[in-house]
């Protein structure tokens, strides 16, 4: 949920400037492993759904802070957009593991 709130503010606070969503959204999702590792107190075990997890993320991530920049045009957009943004990663964050483990089965 925290890495969700993070995402929303970064959204917004990168909605007016000149922004490399790609490059942007893999140091999000870099901040976001950071944060779990510290919520959870563990290292994440690193194998290729964990991977595809993230990277599914880090599109979800690049995608979310390019649209913001490219379509937001004033504060209140760029806030809505930002806010179902985040609850968007949040739903992601919860399923994508169950789901990737679906499709990797």
């Amino acid at each position: 949920m925290f890495q969700a709130f993070v995402l929303g503010f970064w959204a917004v606070w990168s909605s007016d400037r000149d922004i490399h969503a790609v490059s942007e959204g893999l140091a999000f999702t870099i901040l976001a492993v950071l944060i779990g590792m510290g919520m959870a107190f563990e290292i994440p075990f690193i194998d290729g759904q964990w991977v595809a997890v993230n990277c599914l993320l880090w599109a979800y991530v690049s995608l979310l802070l390019g649209v913001v920049n490219r379509y937001a045009q004033n504060f209140m957009g760029s806030l809505v957009m930002a806010s179902i943004g985040a609850l968007g990663y949040y739903y992601f964050y919860m399923h994508l593991p169950e789901w990737v483990a679906d499709w990797m089965a």
